[in-house]
């Protein structure tokens, strides 16, 4: 068995190479394009991106629940000093994520990246667009992407990704989807993230990325205040390249088993009926203006006939 004291040891050595390191958190609804933001991040040199950690999302809630249990049972008995008071709870929650981005680094490290020239380690987790405020306090100099998509497109991604193991029909799974997930995951990053002050939360739509994406790839680095260079650019481009990563397929070649499907913008008009979409539209017609997005469906639907 190895010594308690040698784990220590490389514990400490590991996680010190991250205490320097900037944190960056990529969020958004499911299937809004994380994993897209992720990988063209990972392909900056002075950039490590993995995910999912889901460190607020799953690990800390569970570590909250067994410290409030523990510390619960130290009262019932005699007067004591063992408990974990709040602050306590706080510096062991972001020692425990510390470990996992020093997993990070090491991935990378293992995978050929020169991790001394890394600038930032970064976690994709979608659901961490409801945990902000505590993910700031563990790291109060970390920066957030917020990626954002139409939610009918969202609604329509989902059901392709897992929806149909959902026990949900296609209706229910696109009401919850447009009513429940997306309102509440974008509703609670646009709330808490501007919150956070200049400089450190980002707003993108998965539309313009589309539509411009060396231009918004500039401007994200610039964010981040990396480098950004046409040649970094160029690199981070091709890693997040569609074509790479569905196997050749070009944007709008749709493979329903694959986890890039189809990659385009407005393709909820091919299989959302106006009658299912236009009452969910409804529902969240104000946080869907706000964020840019026009909650009139016939409109849409009426564009898209009269462009074909």
């Amino acid at each position: 068995m190895t010594d308690i004291n040698d784990l220590q040891a490389g514990w400490r050595e590991r996680t010190g190479r991250v205490q320097n390191l900037n944190k960056l958190f990529i969020i958004g609804c499911g299937k809004s394009g994380t994993t897209w933001l992720r990988n063209m991040l990972n392909g900056h040199p002075q950039i490590v991106v993995q995910g999912e950690g889901s460190f607020a999302w799953r690990l800390l809630p569970h570590f909250f629940q067994a410290i409030e249990a523990f510390n619960k049972h130290q009262q019932q008995g005699q007067p004591t000093v063992t408990h974990v008071d709040s602050n306590d709870a706080l510096v062991l929650a972001r020692l425990m994520i510390d470990t996992q981005f020093a997993k990070y680094v090491e991935h990378a490290r293992q995978a050929g990246r020169d991790v001394t020239a890394l600038r930032y380690v970064a976690d994709k987790t979608p659901q961490h667009t409801i945990a902000i405020p505590l993910l700031s306090a563990l790291y109060p100099q970390s920066k957030f992407v917020h990626i954002m998509r139409d939610p009918r497109d969202v609604a329509v991604s989902g059901w392709f990704h897992d929806g149909k193991t959902s026990g949900r029909s296609f209706e229910q799974f696109i009401h919850h989807y447009m009513n429940e997930v997306w309102p509440l995951q974008v509703g609670s990053a646009r709330r808490d993230g501007p919150g956070l002050g200049a400089g450190r939360y980002l707003e993108i739509r998965y539309e313009d990325l589309l539509e411009s994406e060396e231009r918004i790839v500039a401007g994200l680095l610039g964010f981040l205040d990396v480098e950004s260079s046409n040649e970094i650019i160029a690199s981070c481009r091709a890693a997040g390249s569609f074509r790479r990563l569905s196997g050749g397929r070009t944007r709008g070649q749709e493979d329903q088993s694959n986890f890039y499907r189809k990659g385009v913008a407005g393709d909820w008009r091919n299989h959302l009926p106006l009658e299912l979409v236009q009452p969910c539209c409804d529902r969240i017609a104000g946080l869907m203006r706000d964020a840019g997005y026009d909650p009139d469906c016939g409109v849409a639907l009426e564009a898209a006939t009269g462009a074909n």
